[in-house]
């Protein structure tokens, strides 16, 4: 059970890329280094949105008191991809906890 890590090109005007981490305990961290920005967000908070530039992935991150929220436009060839890590990581956990 390891995480994985990918770096994806966003469909956007700006060239910029987000370094994904899928830990499988149920995270997801995302960095755009070009924006020095970094988002953390459970599996449970994460969304894919079509739009007409590709997929939107939408991450939340907060509590009671603050909130975030993250969309980055992504092809639609990397964003099944991240979609299949991610149920990757959902069925090794729930294979690792029944296990135990």
């Amino acid at each position: 059970m390891l995480a994985r890590q990918r770096c994806y090109t966003l469909q956007s005007t700006e060239p910029l890329h987000a370094n994904i981490v899928v830990n499988p305990t149920g995270m997801l961290e995302i960095d755009i280094p070009e924006k020095n920005q970094h988002l953390s967000s459970e599996f449970e908070h994460v969304h894919f949105k079509e739009s007409r530039q590709g997929v939107q992935l939408i991450c939340e991150e907060g509590d009671s008191v603050t909130h975030k929220e993250l969309s980055l436009t992504l092809s639609r060839k990397d964003a099944l991809e991240l979609c299949e890590i991610i149920d990757d990581a959902i069925e090794e956990y729930e294979e690792l906890m029944t296990d135990l």
